[in-house]
């Protein structure tokens, strides 16, 4: 048994460091000792990122908040259009600024703060702290160069050694992750890949640097099932392996269900619901959220036509008062022109909905009813989670 360390962030080692007794009955004192929660490795707190176009301001994403603990994997879901994409790459400050602008936010890194580093003191965080897959592996690797090329450069930017060395590591990397032939890939340009090894090469790259953290903007786009299955394990195995932190970017629940720890789901630049993946499949509690699973087949049941969520995400240049999802949405009453707040309905369960404490106790959401044929009225907001 480890000796006890008084310096421990335990509540007897911090009991023990303000010179406080510890009662007898504690002994020994690791028995029964709860340590702190560990510090997440990524926290955005209350991120706005506008563009400024001729058009208008765009709130792409306009007041998000999340967090990954290590280990862990959060996936953040929603249509095309929902702010997915922007919010994953704010993180890196991947935008093109202007016309981008982090408005206001923070984005905290192991507890730093992202938002007011130049570009040059982001240089050593991407890749070296934080790492991404974008979406389409055949647009993100440089045609003109070898795949063991552009792994190598990323470990060149970020760690002493030889060219010998670093060749060695790029094909230890290629192995890793399940690449067939390694020894021969490494030599090889990306149109000789196929789209899973495409994938990989991506994988590999940025793996190279052991970040903590991994955003993956939708890795199995374009790719068959199989390959699909392979690439999600592969993920899945990294993260336990390495303890990575991984932000995943997606639209597919079924994707959601098979890898994520935790879920976010955006709508037009905002947080709808955020839970746990079992209490969000088990019991959605936004009728964004529920719309999305009743627009998925399932084989447990058999309907004639899946129901659809009318309508498409508003422009982020003219995002309707109050509720966002509202125009949309077949319980919109007068009180949804009101933004409501994201609130917990239940234990780790957050909805920003004003019928969310109806929904968590059962109500019933029919999007087969055209929107439009909903007349608004205050009533019926009794239980809501105001």
């Amino acid at each position: 048994m480890a000796p006890y360390n008084p310096k421990a962030k335990t509540a007897i080692g911090l009991r023990l460091a303000a010179g406080r007794p510890v009662a007898a009955f504690t002994w020994p004192p690791f028995a029964e000792v709860e340590t702190l929660p560990e510090a997440p490795v990524l926290e955005v707190r209350d991120l706005r990122t506008y563009f400024h176009t001729e058009r208008g301001t765009a709130r792409a994403v306009d007041g998000v908040s999340f967090s990954v603990g290590r280990g862990r994997t959060l996936a953040v879901v929603g249509e095309s259009g929902c702010g997915k994409t922007v919010t994953a790459l704010s993180i890196l400050k991947l935008l093109n600024m202007p016309p981008a602008e982090i408005v206001s936010g923070q984005i905290l890194l192991d507890g730093r703060d992202l938002v007011p580093l130049t570009p040059k003191e982001m240089q050593p965080v991407r890749g070296g702290q934080a790492a991404m897959i974008f979406q389409e592996p055949a647009t993100s690797l440089n045609p003109v160069f070898t795949v063991g090329d552009q792994i190598g450069e990323a470990i060149r930017m970020h760690r002493r050694i030889s060219k010998q060395d670093e060749r060695a590591e790029v094909i230890r990397l290629l192995r890793e992750v399940r690449m067939s032939e390694p020894e021969r890939r490494v030599d090889q340009y990306p149109h000789e890949l196929s789209g899973g090894m495409k994938q990989r090469a991506m994988i590999a790259m940025a793996l190279s640097c052991n970040p903590k953290l991994i955003i993956a903007d939708e890795p199995t786009t374009a790719l068959d099932v199989t390959m699909q299955a392979r690439i999600l394990e592969l993920l899945r195995q990294m993260r336990e392996t390495h303890g990575t932190a991984v932000l995943l970017i997606t639209h597919d629940l079924g994707v959601v269900a098979e890898t994520a720890d935790d879920v976010v789901v955006m709508y037009a630049g905002r947080v709808a619901e955020q839970a746990d993946v079992r209490s969000l499949f088990a019991k959605p509690l936004h009728p964004y959220s529920i719309g999305l699973f009743k627009s998925l087949p399932r084989v447990d049941r058999s309907e004639e036509r899946l129901q659809e969520i009318p309508g498409n995400v508003p422009s982020p240049t003219k995002f309707p008062s109050g509720c966002r999802f509202r125009t949309r949405c077949p319980l919109a009453v007068a009180k949804c022109s009101e933004e409501p707040p994201l609130v917990e309905v239940e234990p780790g369960h957050r909805s920003a909905c004003w019928f969310a404490a109806d929904l968590a106790a059962g109500r019933e959401v029919n999007f087969t009813a055209s929107v439009s044929s909903q007349v608004p009225k205050a009533a019926g907001l009794a239980g809501g989670a105001a």
